[in-house]
């Protein structure tokens, strides 16, 4: 392994499996602001949990009391083939939460034995971070018309994760925006939950409404589902980035079994449920979810 610690983090980084990886020096939130007007248009739709855990977003010193640096990573996963049909790529392989979670740790351990990290903490869309803010903050990419990462080399179709440390680590330059004049993203979702300042209104968003809205759709959404059984990736799926990065994918994410469509999903049972679905993110949706998505998805 390289012996400056900028080196280190990178090359322990490649060797985990993650397509990016920068540094940022921790503070407070840069975007709070953004996050309140966000929360009182009323686009969190019912996450109540996004507005409970508010002031810890603010400042990941809320977290790790002793953090002096944060360590972010991109995980890249497959691109879909077909948007807004069937399960969200996300649903191929092993539940990313766990992959990059994994990778995490690995990434720990190989630094640890290159210089003291001191205490740390693993963020992976669990703990309350301003994620994107700060992968922003650390380099890893530029913010998207959809509000997703960005990386010149690794596309759109990214999971964030996050170490933080103690240690005093170099920060890594911020990118610049090169979406330029495109509005593919925005242009591809049907519903319009892409708005004008890069935020999604989850009230109008299909991945919303498919993955974590619980309960009995609306009659008005029900037609918004298209083919979608799990999620959407329309407005990351289009993105002419995507063109690099397809070596990327970090293992784990790659698809496993072939998926089961809207009939097969409605003939499950709970044991059929679980032996394709235990350890992805569709479990935690279950087996009432998915045929509540299969249902209306054979009715549109």
């Amino acid at each position: 392994m390289a012996g400056s610690p900028t080196d280190a983090i990178r090359s322990a980084a490649i060797q985990a499996g993650f397509a990016a990886v920068g540094v940022a020096t921790v503070g407070p939130s840069e975007t709070m602001d953004r996050y309140d007007a966000w929360l009182a248009a009323g686009c969190a739709a019912d996450m109540d949990y996004l507005r409970r855990h508010r002031d810890l977003r603010s400042d990941p010193r809320r977290l790790l009391p002793a953090a002096r640096s944060l360590i972010a990573v991109a995980a890249r996963y497959p691109v879909h083939p077909s948007p807004g049909n069937g399960f969200s790529s996300l649903a191929w392989g092993a539940d990313y939460h766990d992959v990059v979670r994994a990778g995490l740790c690995r990434l720990r351990q190989r630094l640890q034995a290159v210089f003291p990290l001191g205490a740390t903490r693993i963020g992976v869309d669990s703990a309350p971070l301003a994620e994107r803010e700060w992968a922003l903050r650390a380099g890893l990419g530029w913010r998207g018309r959809q509000g997703q990462v960005v990386n010149e080399k690794a596309g759109c179709c990214l999971v964030l994760g996050f170490l933080l440390t103690e240690a005093t680590l170099d920060p890594t330059p911020t990118a610049t925006n090169r979406c330029g004049s495109c509005t593919r993203c925005r242009d591809a979702c049907p519903t319009g939950a892409v708005r004008e300042d890069g935020t999604v209104d989850a009230r109008r968003c299909v991945a919303y409404w498919t993955v974590e809205r619980r309960g009995t759709i609306p009659s008005d959404i029900a037609p918004t589902f298209g083919g979608s059984l799990y999620g959407c990736d329309r407005c990351t799926a289009v993105c002419p980035w995507n063109r690099f990065g397809a070596d990327r994918v970090m293992p784990g994410l790659a698809p496993r079994d072939a998926l089961p469509d809207a009939e097969d999903c409605l003939g499950m049972d709970e044991t059929g449920f679980m032996a394709r679905f235990d350890g992805t993110v569709v479990k935690r949706l279950g087996l009432a979810g998915l045929q509540r998505n299969a249902t209306v998805v054979l009715a549109t």
